[in-house]
This record gives C-alpha cells, sequence and structure tokens, in this order.
C-alpha cells in the first residue's frame, strides 16, 4: 500500500530468544492462578445491578420500564448489550447469564489484548505483557472504581476488546476490519469506544497530516468556546447551575478539578510509561502504538478539562472522554516487558547505558508504588532522566543511577510492608482458609505476580534454569488446583437462585406490575426477585448525568424522605448502596406515601401483606412486605412503630 500512513509499521521483528515451551507452560500456570486469585466473579455488583435492570426491562417492559432510572431516559437506549443480556437472561436465568457473559467477556478481553501486542512485540514479550495484564488491578480515572478487567458484568469489557481488535486490525492494515470492529465497539458502550474511534483518526488522518490535524484541533477548541455562549441550557448543550450540581454533587469523578493526587499518580505511571515507549521502543509499530495511545490519552483529558469542567457541555460530560485512560493502562501494560528489556540491555555506551537504566528503575518503581505522591515522582523522575541524564557527567549520572536503584529498594520494602500491615485477608470471605485469603490479598497489587512471572521468563531463557523452572511450575500448578474450588464457588454461587425467586411469587402477586417498591437493603432485589421498579437507591442515582428530569426526580424524591433519611445518604458520591435503617426511619419513610410498598428485613410491629424466610442469617430472620398508606393517612404505620 504505496503511501499509507501503515507502511512504516511494517518491519520485521528483532530476533529474540523465545522462551521454551516449559517457560510458556509455566507462564501460562502463574497467569491462570493469578486470574483465579484476583478477578474472582462479584456476583450482580456494582454497575451490573443497572445492566441486570436494563435486561430484564425489556423481559418484563410491563412493569420495569417504569424504574425511575429508565423512565426518563438512560443510556439504554444507545447500546445493543441490554438485548444481548436479556436473551440470554430469557435461556440461562439471569445470574447465570452474567456470569457466563462476565467469564467469556474477560477471556475476550485477554485474547484481543494478546492479537494487539502479537501485532507490535515478538510472542516471547506478548506472553509477558499479558501476564501483566492479568496481574495489575488495571484501575484507571478517580476514585478506583474502574478497572480494566472487571469482576462482573458490563458492556465495558466487551467495548475494550473491539477497540483493541480494531487497533490489531489496524496495524496489520486491515482497514475495513478495524473500521467494522470500531463501529461494534460503539453499539455495545459508545464512551468506552470512543477511546477506539480517536485512536483511528489520529492514525488515519492525524499522523499523515499533521498540519491539518493541528489547524482542526484549534478549530475545535474554537467550536467548543463558541459552543459554551450559544448553545442553549439543556441536555443538548449546556448544564443549567442546577442540574450541574447535583451531577457534580453525585459524581465528582467526572470532572478533572475533583480528581485527587492517588487519581493523578496513576494516570502518571501510565502516561510516562507510553512516554518511554515512544522514546525507546525499538519495533516501529510498538513505538507508533505507544504514540498513538498516548495521543489519544491526552486528547481525552483535555477535552475533559475544556469541556466538561470549565464549558459545562452535556454531551461531552456524557461522554467521559477522561475514560480514555482505560486504552493507556492496558497498551501501557502490555508494552511494559518490552520497554524495561529495551531499556536495560541496551548496549550502548556507559552514558546511555546508565541513562536507560536509570529510566527503567525508576519506571519499575513507579509501578511498584502504583499510586500516591512516591509513584507521580517515581514516574515523573523516568521521564526526566531519560530527557536529561545525558548532559550530565558520567560520575554525575552514576550517582543518579545510585539513587534510582535506592528508590527500587523503598519501593520494594514500602509494597511487601503495605501487604503486610493492610493485607485484605480479613475484608474476604472468613469461610477460606487463612492462607489463600492472604495470597489473593497479596495477588491483588500484582506486584507479586509480576515478579514471579519474570523469575518465570528468566529461568526459561538460562540454561541452567530448567531444575527451578520445573519448581516453579509445580508451584504454579498446585496454585491454580487449591484455588480451583473457591474460583468455582466465586463463580457458581447464586444470590438469587430460582428456588428463592419462586418463594416471592407472594410478594409479586400483591405487588401490582409498575408498583414502585423501596427495599433499603438490596434495591437489586426489586428487580431480580419482585421484578417491579425501586423507588429509590444509589445505584439509581449514578444514572443522573444522561436525563435532567430523572436528576430533579430522584432529588425531589431524597427530598421527601428527608425526615427519616439524609437526601445525602442517596445524592453523594460518598453514599452506600445499601442502607440498614432503623424500624422507626423505615415507618417514616412509609408514611410519606411516596411509594405503596416496602419491603425489609424488620419487624416494624404491624401484620404485613407478606413474608418469606431470609436467604442467609437466622433462621428466624424473615423478609416482610408491608403495603404504605396514602398519603391522606400518613400517621398510622409510624405511630405503631413508635
Amino acid at each position: 500500500m504505496p503511501g499509507s500512513p501503515l507502511n512504516s509499521y511494517v518491519t520485521s521483528r528483532p530476533d529474540a530468544s523465545a522462551p521454551s515451551r516449559l517457560g510458556i507452560a509455566v507462564v501460562g500456570l502463574l497467569g491462570v492462578a493469578t486470574w483465579a486469585l484476583s478477578h474472582s466473579y462479584l456476583g450482580i455488583f456494582h454497575d451490573a445491578g443497572l445492566y441486570t435492570l436494563q435486561a430484564l426491562a425489556r423481559l418484563h417492559s410491563d412493569s420495569l420500564r417504569n424504574d425511575v432510572f429508565l423512565k426518563y431516559g438512560s443510556q439504554d437506549g444507545l447500546t445493543i448489550f441490554s438485548p444481548i443480556y436479556a436473551t440470554a437472561t430469557r435461556w440461562l436465568g439471569v445470574e447465570f447469564a452474567a456470569a457466563t457473559l462476565t467469564l467469556l467477556l474477560q477471556w475476550a478481553l485477554l485474547a484481543a489484548a494478546w492479537i494487539l501486542a502479537r501485532g507490535v512485540m515478538p510472542r516471547s514479550m506478548t506472553i509477558l505483557g499479558v501476564a501483566f495484564l492479568i496481574a495489575v488491578p488495571g484501575d484507571y480515572g478517580p476514585g478506583r472504581i474502574f478497572t480494566c478487567i472487571e469482576p462482573f458484568l458490563t458492556p465495558r469489557m466487551a467495548a475494550e476488546a473491539l477497540v483493541l481488535g480494531s487497533l490489531a486490525a489496524a496495524l496489520w492494515q486491515r482497514k475495513a476490519l478495524a473500521v467494522v470492529l470500531g463501529i461494534a465497539a460503539v453499539l455495545i458502550h459508545p464512551i468506552m469506544a470512543m477511546a477506539g474511534a480517536c485512536a483511528l483518526v489520529y492514525l488515519y488522518l492525524g499522523r499523515p497530516k499533521s498540519r491539518f490535524t493541528g489547524a482542526v484541533a484549534i478549530a475545535g477548541l474554537i467550536a467548543l468556546a463558541m459552543a459554551a455562549f450559544f448553545l442553549p441550557v439543556g441536555e443538548w448543550g449546556r448544564f443549567d447551575a442546577h442540574w450541574f450540581a447535583l451531577v457534580k454533587d453525585r459524581s465528582p469523578y467526572l470532572f478533572i478539578a475533583h480528581w485527587q493526587l492517588d487519581d493523578w499518580s496513576r494516570a502518571v505511571v501510565t502516561l510516562a510509561t507510553l512516554g518511554v515507549g515512544v522514546r525507546v521502543l525499538s519495533i516501529d509499530r510498538a513505538r507508533n502504538l505507544s504514540l498513538i495511545v498516548l495521543t489519544t490519552v491526552l486528547t481525552g483529558l483535555a477535552l475533559t478539562v475544556i469541556g466538561c469542567d470549565l464549558l459545562h457541555l452535556v454531551l461531552l460530560t456524557q461522554l467521559q472522554p477522561w475514560r480514555w485512560l482505560w486504552l493507556g493502562t492496558v497498551v501501557a501494560t502490555l508494552l511494559l516487558p518490552e520497554i524495561a528489556r529495551v531499556l536495560w540491555q541496551n548496549a550502548a555506551p556507559e552514558q546511555q547505558t546508565n541513562e536507560r537504566r536509570t529510566t527503567a528503575l525508576l519506571l519499575i518503581s513507579a509501578w511498584v508504588f502504583a499510586a500516591d505522591v512516591y509513584a507521580l515522582f517515581a514516574a515523573i523522575a523516568a521521564l526526566a532522566v531519560l530527557a536529561w541524564l545525558r548532559k550530565l557527567k558520567p560520575s554525575e549520572a552514576r550517582w543518579v543511577f545510585w539513587g534510582a536503584c535506592g528508590v527500587g529498594v523503598v519501593a520494594v520494602t514500602w509494597r511487601v510492608a503495605s501487604n503486610l500491615e493492610f493485607t485484605e485477608a480479613h475484608y474476604l470471605d472468613p469461610n477460606i482458609p487463612l492462607w489463600l485469603r492472604r495470597a489473593s490479598s497479596f495477588t491483588h497489587d500484582g506486584t507479586v505476580p509480576i515478579a514471579v512471572a519474570s523469575l518465570a521468563f528468566w529461568l526459561a531463557r538460562m540454561r541452567r534454569g530448567r531444575a527451578a523452572l520445573i519448581v516453579l511450575g509445580g508451584l504454579a500448578g498446585t496454585g491454580c488446583v487449591v484455588s480451583f474450588p473457591q474460583t468455582w464457588k466465586s463463580w457458581t454461587t447464586r444470590e438469587f437462585p430460582p428456588q428463592l425467586v419462586a418463594r416471592f411469587s407472594g410478594f409479586r402477586e400483591r405487588i401490582p406490575p409498575g408498583a414502585e417498591v423501596f427495599w433499603p437493603e438490596s434495591p437489586v432485589a426489586a428487580w431480580v426477585l419482585l421484578q417491579r421498579p425501586s423507588y429509590l437507591s444509589v445505584i439509581q442515582t449514578s444514572g443522573m448525568v444522561f436525563s435532567r428530569r430523572t436528576a430533579v426526580e430522584l432529588e425531589r424524591r431524597a427530598d421527601s424522605l428527608d425526615a427519616a433519611i439524609n437526601p445525602g445518604s442517596f445524592m453523594s458520591w460518598n453514599a452506600g448502596t445499601a442502607m440498614m435503617l432503623s424500624p422507626q426511619q423505615l415507618a417514616q419513610t412509609c408514611a410519606t406515601g411516596e411509594f405503596q410498598f416496602l419491603v425489609t428485613g424488620r419487624d416494624l410491629g404491624v401484620e404485613p401483606l407478606a413474608e418469606v424466610p431470609a436467604s442467609s442469617g437466622s433462621a428466624s430472620r424473615r423478609i416482610r412486605l408491608y403495603r404504605c398508606p396514602v398519603r391522606t393517612a400518613p400517621q398510622t404505620l409510624a405511630a405503631a412503630a413508635t
């Protein structure tokens, strides 16, 4: 393809001694063990609850379409994922469908990552890069609320896999396939897919015509500035003050001005890794992939600052371009082993060797620190060393190198101490053996799995490393075997089994379709067990950015319960997902007449319409259904409870 911008990518890979089959098998076993310990399925949790609502609403449209999250408009109309999930639910049941799709999407993402990495690196580095991707937490954006590999069902992983496949197709000069996969990603999850769209635009238009691209960027900035003055206030223009305040209080992470140091440090580690890759990678396609993704991420952050923080444009805020960081996180992780190898094994003169090895130490230290000021310092220092260390005298450069060694020692010590001091073992299921909980805790931050995978990779290249590699492979295989029961349990345990759904048939018979239910302890259960709209919950308020009417209605509902519950319990960023209210609070909420039915495990001292034994806990604990009084007689139930 003469004249194609991809011609510069078509280069032969440098000769690299690939690890033996035994080495590949050991690294693979380590990857499986790491996946089992760090990506266990969490069930219908976090955003999976909302996607489950959207799927169930297609199966019970007469009832769940009235839920406040969907009633006034949501992102559900912009994705084909809901009908796919609904079809799987019809065939398999909601929880089995969710678990199956989650497993398929996790492995689809890893497969797409393999294909992309294989297109820009030798097989040996691809193996290690995918092992790193499995191991790292994969947090992107603020608050650590999103990860690249998610342990619950969302269409984000599907869109990510399609975007990675689209970029791989582009690198192999399959333009039509790249565009088709990109469009499929948009249909699945437009917000995540925009990262791929931006990368393809830059690849096909931006790089070949850099001056034209610069002019378009300036024109775009002018257009955004004009939009702030000429677009009307409303859902197709700018936020009005009221709607903006509601969205900002509930979801401050949408606006970069509210990001914390921890958020920025993780972003900078990703950006620094891509920046170093642009400078040092020897394979054209890998170097250019770093540049494309780096440009995409920086563009997303710039659009967020300008369009969301400064101009308050609704559409850009809904698109959340800061989320393009996910692509940077995945690609930086995949390329990290190759970047470290190139930096460390460079056989240049002493000055450049010190420069590159110092950069490698600082960059690895930044990944070990992972977040906070230490990671920020190490990442910035890595870029600074790469840019300016060669200007120092050899004696001065050596001092900087030994300083980087010291930073590496501090990073490893800090990571080990943090894992020992702030272990997550006591947060996990106490029925799991303590040693397995501790192993899972040490696995979650990725440092130990990456270190062990790197050791296996090194042993696989050593002539005398076969015996040690066999021992390591045996340990990895043992880890897979002993973790299998818990892994199987996490993927097969059901919170809402068919038997439990059947037991709530009496509730469904007494609640008319479309009637709203307030179930503060488990809002998702209102959708799954009762197939009825939820009156109000924290999870529903996350959709306020997509509809002003939804935001205002949710605010009204939260205010209507003010006598019993602080509205901030629903409407603020720090709100919890489930509420354990006292009988008096529950009676007061019911007495408002805002909703027709209340479901709770509390005994309010009056006869319930129906009750069933709780699925867990004491045998005497029961879930009760109460009918709430109409507005004309709000005092009955409250008086009974007090």
